[in-house]
């Protein structure tokens, strides 16, 4: 993810936005707001689209005048709202709104819809050639962030990306939290949980017995 991000605001006009594009050699402008909140995206097809073709100038120039044009806003020419992804979604995620949305990049948000970066199909393509070693190294730190035991409950093996969780736990919600830390590690294709728990804490009944009780 590229964290220094060129953008744009609502009140950008049309040559400072043609200006940014060429002189940083991007291919998309976010549209923020004062705060950094992502209002919409102008891309390079934007600027060349239909919408912008000669005669559709020409008579904007006509209607407007020169000034006019000048003044034409990155607000007014954004797509809006932009596809956007949180930061705490697995790159899977990302991924997978990149290739359904048929785009090239993606804003990264915080919770509160604020920029912090752009991912790009080009960072995907990086994250994923990262070895099954590696990943399986990475894993193995995520389920000891839960389970720092010498034999935890729950084990992993890699292949191809692909990674399996496997063993028993005590707990429903101890396998919900190891796979949740697991799913955020960068580079896995597909996540496969097989693992059981003796304990359905998450959505106990009443007549159930607690893993202590007898």
């Amino acid at each position: 993810m590229t964290r220094d991000v060129r953008v744009a605001y609502p009140e950008t006009n049309l040559r400072e936005l043609v200006r940014t594009i060429g002189e940083h050699h991007v291919h998309a402008l976010p549209v923020v707001d004062d705060v950094r909140r992502v209002l919409g995206i102008v891309a390079v097809s934007d600027l060349l689209g239909d919408e912008l073709t000669a005669e559709h100038v020409r008579t904007r120039l006509q209607h407007h005048g020169r000034v006019r044009l000048v003044g034409w806003t990155a607000g007014e020419i954004m797509t809006s709202p932009a596809v956007t992804i949180d930061q705490e979604q697995p790159l899977s995620q990302a991924a997978r709104v990149l290739h359904q949305r048929h785009i090239g990049r993606l804003p990264v948000v915080d919770r509160h819809g604020r920029l912090i970066g752009i991912l790009t199909r080009t960072d995907l393509l990086t994250v994923f050639l990262h070895s099954d070693e590696d990943l399986l190294a990475a894993v193995k730190e995520a389920i000891a962030m839960v389970d720092s035991s010498d034999s935890p409950a729950i084990s992993a093996m890699v292949r191809h990306g692909v990674v399996v969780l496997q063993g028993s736990a005590m707990l429903l919600s101890q396998v919900l939290v190891v796979s949740d830390f697991v799913r955020r590690v960068p580079g896995i294709v597909r996540l496969d949980v097989e693992v059981t728990a003796a304990y359905d804490d998450v959505h106990p009944t009443k007549a159930g017995p607690g893993p202590t009780e007898r």
